[in-house]
């Protein structure tokens, strides 16, 4: 009994080891150098990391980032900054990683599998968050619809 436990103890661990790892979140912060930070978002944006970025939100980070190269000029951090413009590259760090961690959830992928009534064989659908959640918004605005036109009373003939 020892053995079995062991051994499907041992090979639980090697498939959780062997398991994708999921990619972080893109962060900027105080403490690296702001050039490499904004090459890295500027990176994650172009690889389709963040898939399900809305272009409002994909415009409003690379403007946010051409505001952050401008005001940094020739300076490697922001603790170089005066006062005042390191509270403007940390508003505009703190918009960019609230944009990004929201987009990084969105673009998080959930499989579902079932079987179909009579089989035996699973059937895997995997969607991203977004897109499960546009899939509700339609269903209910189509149910919506569908109550709206079940109460159409056609003017009745005589």
């Amino acid at each position: 009994m020892y053995r079995i436990t062991m051994i499907a103890l041992l090979l639980g661990l090697a498939g959780s080891a062997a398991a994708k790892p999921e990619k972080s979140v893109v962060q900027m912060d105080r403490q690296s150098p702001v050039a490499e930070q904004v090459r890295q978002v500027e990176k994650a944006l172009d690889d389709g990391d963040y898939s399900e970025i809305s272009a409002d939100d994909r415009s409003t980070v690379r403007e946010a980032l051409a505001r952050i190269t401008a005001r940094m000029g020739g300076h490697q951090s922001v603790q170089e900054l005066p006062p005042q413009v390191q509270g403007e590259v940390f508003n505009d760090q703190e918009r960019i990683n609230t944009l990004l961690t929201r987009a990084h959830e969105d673009s998080r992928q959930i499989c579902q599998h079932t079987r179909s009534t009579g089989s035996n064989m699973p059937k895997s659908r995997c969607l991203t968050v977004a897109e499960r959640r546009r899939i509700e918004e339609k269903g209910k605005a189509l149910l919506n619809d569908q109550r709206t036109f079940n109460n159409f009373n056609p003017a009745s003939s005589r």
